[in-house]
């Protein structure tokens, strides 16, 4: 691994090693430094955001300005649990669900709600590009837009609600 291309991200008890050259990454556990696994990264690309739950690492990797893919890592051994091609631009884990935005061929971006346990999609809702945030409870999610535009949608189904 060569320093220069190294981005480390430290999680609840692991830190990663991303090497972008090689498309390795590296797991140590956080209190002794030693070295769980390393495993390589089939498309490459560079991570833009990583999360972690009990079990699972959550990783949104970019390849380039549309695409990418969405991996659901096992902690134990690096194995991946389940994968979402595709760029996700955000992505939030709430209760056993995960929340995504992803955009398809023709620039379409869509709020994607699945499964944590194994990515199965719930729902999705179309979002346009100027989506500045996104507000996730029990009951409803609340998509805020640049434009001061808001939606509401109920968060079981994603049908909108206000």
């Amino acid at each position: 691994m060569s320093k220069d291309s190294i981005r480390r991200f430290e999680l609840t008890d692991l830190i990663l090693q991303y090497d972008y050259q090689t498309h390795t990454l590296l797991c140590r556990n956080i209190d002794d430094g030693k070295n769980l696994w390393i495993r390589k990264i089939g498309d490459g690309g560079y991570i833009l955001d990583v999360s972690d739950d009990g079990d699972r690492i959550f990783l949104s990797i970019e390849s380039d300005e549309k695409s990418g893919q969405f991996l659901v890592l096992n902690k134990k051994d690096g194995l991946t649990d389940w994968s979402i091609p595709g760029k996700a631009y955000m992505f939030r884990i709430f209760l056993n669900y995960v929340y995504l935005i992803f955009v398809d061929g023709d620039d379409n971006f869509f709020l994607i709600k699945t499964s944590s346990d194994d990515g199965s999609k719930i729902w999705h809702h179309p979002v346009h590009d100027g989506l500045s945030e996104y507000i996730i409870n029990n009951e409803t999610v609340t998509l805020k837009y640049y434009d001061g535009s808001v939606e509401v949608l109920n968060s079981g189904s994603g049908v909108v609600i206000g």
